[in-house]
């Protein structure tokens, strides 16, 4: 007995230091961004070169591949999307890949179970698209995924070694916000200032619409004079380049700001201040 009680004091704990010390060659990686109204995530492991040759030899051109390693690398979006040009219902799906030397194939497919290829269904594809591979100024050692945001959009790069391929997101962050502007604001059916001149400043930031972003803030100030509200509206007169507007807008600004009540005399000049700067440069533009 004495001898069995032993070998199990030495036995347990050797068991549970084994099961953690070593680390996994191909860590799990997670990646998650809000594009827009959109959640955007993927889940994937990372394997490493480690002194291999990656694509053409570890990962085979024109052959199926996990991208990745372990379990399916997964891409989940909270919002419909399009890609390439086809509409995308918002859900989690498997990426698979299939290499070549200057022009990859990207699939999404409705498991999101599989390990490896061996199980790979294609009658469960979503989409296959096709993307040009570039090569890479830096050396990537793990496989790595980003996502980069283009206004409300999103671009995801995949790079591992020296190569690195891409693809777009469209979310329907644009339309949805369009749509509110046109069924609640522009029918003055909103009776929050701040969203007509968020809606404002929606336009400004992607120098669009901005006619149509002049009437939002105007919309905006007539329900309250917030002083960042004639802000918003000398930024997009200016941005329209009309000065004299602009010239016009500053000076109201700067008589409504020095009546304030809530202000101390030192912002009250410090707003007059940079108002006067902002006129005298629109008034060298006129010139």
């Amino acid at each position: 007995m004495r001898t069995l009680l032993i070998i199990f004091f030495l036995t347990v704990p050797f068991v549970s230091f084994s099961q953690t010390i070593f680390p996994s060659l191909s860590p799990k990686g997670r990646i998650e961004q809000k594009i827009g109204l959109t959640n955007i995530s993927v889940d994937y492991e990372r394997p490493a070169a480690r002194g291999r040759k990656v694509f053409g030899e570890l990962v085979k051109y024109d052959k199926l591949w996990r991208t990745g390693a372990g379990n399916c690398t997964k891409i989940g979006f909270s919002k419909p999307v399009v890609i390439s040009n086809k509409n995308i219902s918002k859900g989690t799906y498997s990426i698979f890949t299939i290499p070549g030397t200057s022009e990859w194939t990207v699939i999404l497919n409705k498991d999101t179970t599989l390990y490896g290829v061996t199980s790979y269904d294609a009658t469960k594809d979503i989409i296959r698209f096709k993307v040009k591979a570039h090569p890479t100024d830096r050396y990537y050692e793990s496989l790595t995924i980003d996502i980069d945001i283009v206004p409300n959009n999103a671009i995801v790069y995949l790079s591992w070694e020296n190569t690195q391929i891409s693809f777009q997101v469209k979310t329907e962050s644009d339309k949805l916000v369009n749509d509110f502007i046109q069924q609640y604001l522009l029918t003055d059916k909103s009776q929050n200032s701040d969203e007509y001149a968020e809606a404002a400043e929606y336009y400004y930031y992607l120098n669009k619409d901005l006619d149509r972003a002049v009437v939002l803030i105007d919309k905006a100030i007539a329900m309250k004079r917030e002083s960042w509200y004639y802000r918003q509206k000398v930024d997009i007169l200016e941005m329209q380049k009309k000065y004299e507007e602009a010239i016009d807008c500053a000076t109201l600004a700067i008589s409504i700001d020095q009546k304030r009540t809530n202000w101390d005399s030192r912002t009250k000049q410090q707003s007059e201040t940079e108002y006067k700067k902002r006129i005298e440069f629109f008034k060298r533009q006129k010139n």
